[in-house]
């Protein structure tokens, strides 16, 4: 397979994030994919080489975006590229078969591929969830009854979110604790000793949650006003975030406020209005999203720390950008709970341009 082919247009089989269109539909495609064997030992190579020539093809039957970019210097053109991108992503594919002939290999593919501007999902991804404790702030001007407000939705959102089924709740940590690094010591930390301590992996993904309950004067009435954001970090460090704002009038003032008997549930539904609706949104968003990691090297081994608990399989390939602007493929050549070890389907490829990149998977899901 061509390099400057890959370099072009391999970079958009993969999606960072959803985006908004709410019209395109996802298709399915038959794509074949080509190459050329050097001798009997590099069959496999081969076979992985045109995997990934199939699947950029799958990415090309989206439509081709074209791009121009010219320099021009005291007159004189300096640079005129034309880049080619493949307008489709690749949310799953199926093998159908493959054919030999002499040295040379087809593989063909079954995949289905959505507009990049396309709201489509394939086969979602599974999310490790690290659950930190909530910033909840309730002022004291709230009425009593509010000052439970933000700890009665941090408590339904965990329940919500431990019946996904793309999410596993890993650990849901209480008041004061922190998660900590797998490498640090604890045995002497008074908070650890005292409170636990929750060790993370790489892979894991952290909710962060921020309520806040406060009174604002709007239009000459008092308000409760219920601010809610809600966070998703990953092990890449990308972040999802949703919030929610909501008021309601209150019935008087001081001591009135606080004794309002029966109106309180239809207030504090009025409060929570959306919520359940913008947890689920983002939880669907991230699992949606493709599985993604940095790539480690330790002498001649690349290993990213994610597994078959991030829903992960053998079948699936990487892919991933290094500084030189080139487009690389790895495949799993090992796969454990949280960790998988990959190798470039190109063999001459040199590791080093692997280390700390991040990699994106494309899984057949099967």
């Amino acid at each position: 397979m061509p390099r400057a082919r890959l370099s072009l247009i391999l970079a958009t089989l993969v999606a960072l994030a959803l985006p908004l269109s709410a019209q395109a539909q996802a298709v399915w495609v038959e794509v074949i994919g080509h190459a050329v064997a050097n001798g009997s030992k590099d069959k496999p190579g081969a076979r992985r080489r045109a995997l990934a020539d199939a699947l950029i093809s799958a990415g090309m039957a989206g439509g081709v975006q074209m791009k121009g970019h010219t320099v021009v210097d005291k007159g004189r053109v300096v640079r005129d590229l034309t880049m080619m991108r493949a307008a489709g992503r690749v949310l799953r594919y199926d093998r159908l078969g493959e054919v030999w002939s002499g040295s040379t290999i087809q593989v063909r593919l079954r995949a289905l591929v959505a507009p990049l501007e396309g709201p489509a999902c394939g086969t979602r991804r599974n999310i490790v969830l690290v659950a930190m404790a909530p910033d909840i702030r309730t002022s004291a001007s709230a009425p009593a009854w509010a000052s439970q407000l933000g700890a009665e939705l941090y408590n339904d959102a965990m329940a919500r979110v431990s019946r996904h089924d793309a999410v596993t709740v890993k650990h849901v940590m209480g008041m004061g604790q922190t998660p900590v690094s797998p490498k640090k010591i604890t045995s002497f930390d008074y908070t650890a000793l005292t409170r636990g301590h929750i060790h993370t992996h790489p892979g894991d993904t952290q909710l962060i949650t921020y309520f806040d309950v406060d009174t604002e004067v709007i239009k000459g009435r008092e308000h409760l006003v219920l601010r809610a954001r809600l966070q998703l970090i990953e092990g890449t460090g990308q972040r999802t975030e949703r919030e929610l704002s909501n008021a309601v009038k209150l019935p008087g003032r001081g001591p009135m406020t606080n004794a309002i008997g029966k109106r309180r549930h239809k207030l504090k539904a009025s409060l929570e209005e959306g919520f359940t609706e913008i947890l689920e949104g983002l939880m669907d968003l991230a699992t949606c999203t493709p599985v993604a990691a940095h790539v480690a090297r330790s002498g001649k081994t690349l290993s990213v720390p994610v597994g078959r608990a991030q829903g992960l399989s053998r079948s699936a390939l990487a892919f991933t950008e290094n500084p030189a602007s080139d487009f690389e493929a790895l495949e799993i050549v090992k796969l454990q709970g949280n960790r998988a070890i990959l190798r470039p389907v190109d063999p001459a490829t040199p590791l080093s341009v692997f280390d700390g990149r991040i990699v994106r998977f494309v899984d057949s899901g099967s």
